[in-house]
């Protein structure tokens, strides 16, 4: 009897309530409950599988693939041993909205010379299980021949269901990244760029199906897909396919210019109004009751103000918020701060203070705190202040 054979035997002797082995080895096997059964079930089969050469403990593990998958019962055979398997994405071909991934798992290591298969599938997790199927058979010996032909069979099958479902699509040149390409086209040719729109999206929750339009130049094509991605993707290919060989001889006159005047209208409607629109200017009494303004801050008088002029206020001895509410307080007007939410370009805190001067003032302010950004506002304003007032 080999080694898978009696591994066997004592799982079955265990099962069969049997204490002979169990007690010798795993003494929790006496509990009556199934969970524990169970548990110990486990712990056998591993430390059965330790023991064995790598073939039969392949085997035995390959007897559990009803309820575990096959990636699952490579990754527990080999975790075993101290390694682990390799997958490698080695092609993405067929369609642009229905790809299929081609991986291939290699185990090293724990076998001379090393082990690597291949396999095909709709996504990644498909073709990693078929890769990782097709390694199993290999460890456990099943014939290159089986393998070969069973590769053979399911390579057709999938080929026929691709065809079935794209028609001729399938058969013309496949781009990594149709909307870049499009886009590189538009560029190249100094044509106006592709315009994307979802026009619908139907199906189960779980089965969407998505439509987008392409437009461009004369031309409106429809792409559809399980994502917004893979529609835009084959809406983009259609489009470049179409437009490879066209060259602006071969378009209608006028058809590039009109699709760029069109499209720049469009840019400018919101913004015709602004034309007609009327912005309130400065009037000549505005402008008398600010001109007396600033006479009046120049010539007004006030301990404060008067500091103003000698005061520096890089070398971080004067308090300038505090600085600055003195002097509106001496000048009878009102300081307002308001904190900015969103940061800078360089991550700092943002502040806008207020001066209700005539004409109103603002000022801005930035730090890493938002003490930093008011004090940093607050300088700003003195030193308009002191730009105001200088005599």
């Amino acid at each position: 009897m080999n080694s898978a054979n009696m591994a066997e035997e004592m799982l079955h002797s265990q099962r069969g309530g049997s204490n002979i082995i169990t007690s010798s080895i795993v003494p929790v096997f006496n509990h009556p409950t199934t969970h524990r059964n169970g548990q110990a079930r486990v712990a056998m089969l591993n430390l059965v599988s330790e023991t064995l050469p790598l073939d039969e403990a392949a085997r035995l593990e390959m007897k559990s693939l009803s309820t575990k998958t096959p990636v699952s019962v490579l990754q527990e055979l080999l975790s075993r041993r101290g390694t682990t398997p390799k997958y490698e994405l080695v092609q993405i071909e067929g369609a642009v909205h229905e790809p299929t991934f081609r991986y291939r798992v290699t185990v090293a290591d724990v076998v001379d010379p090393l082990v690597s298969a291949m396999g095909t599938g709709r996504s990644k997790k498909d073709a990693k299980h078929t890769a990782a199927k097709a390694v199993l058979d290999k460890l456990i010996g099943v014939s290159a021949e089986a393998n070969a032909e069973t590769s053979i069979t399911n390579n057709i099958c999938e080929m026929q269901s691709i065809q079935d479902t794209q028609g001729n699509y399938g058969e013309e040149k496949i781009l990594n990244n149709p909307i870049g390409s499009l886009q590189e086209m538009c560029m190249s040719r100094h044509w106006p760029p592709p315009k994307y729109t979802m026009e619908g999206e139907a199906g189960l929750p779980h089965e969407r199906q998505f439509t987008i339009v392409c437009s461009m130049l004369k031309y409106r094509l429809m792409g559809q897909g399980k994502s917004k991605k893979l529609a835009k993707r084959q809406a983009a290919h259609k489009m470049w396919q179409t437009l490879r060989d066209v060259t602006e001889q071969t378009l209608p006159p006028g058809v590039v210019d009109n699709e760029i005047v069109e499209r720049n209208a469009n840019v400018i409607v919101p913004y015709l109004n602004l034309k007609d629109s009327k912005i309130s200017t400065l009037t000549t009494p505005h402008s008398l009751k600010v001109s007396q303004f600033h006479k009046n801050l120049r010539s007004s008088t006030g301990l404060k103000l008067s500091e103003l002029q000698n005061t520096c206020f890089n070398d971080g001895v004067v308090n300038l918020v505090q600085f600055l509410q003195e002097i509106a307080t001496e000048q009878q007007f009102e300081v307002t701060y308001v904190d900015i939410e969103e940061k800078s370009s360089s991550g700092k805190c943002q502040c806008l203070v207020q001066l209700s001067t005539l004409p109103v003032a603002v000022c801005y302010g930035s730090g890493i705190t938002s003490k930093d950004a008011q004090a940093s506002a607050a300088q700003n304003a003195l030193e308009y202040l002191k730009i105001m007032t200088k005599n």
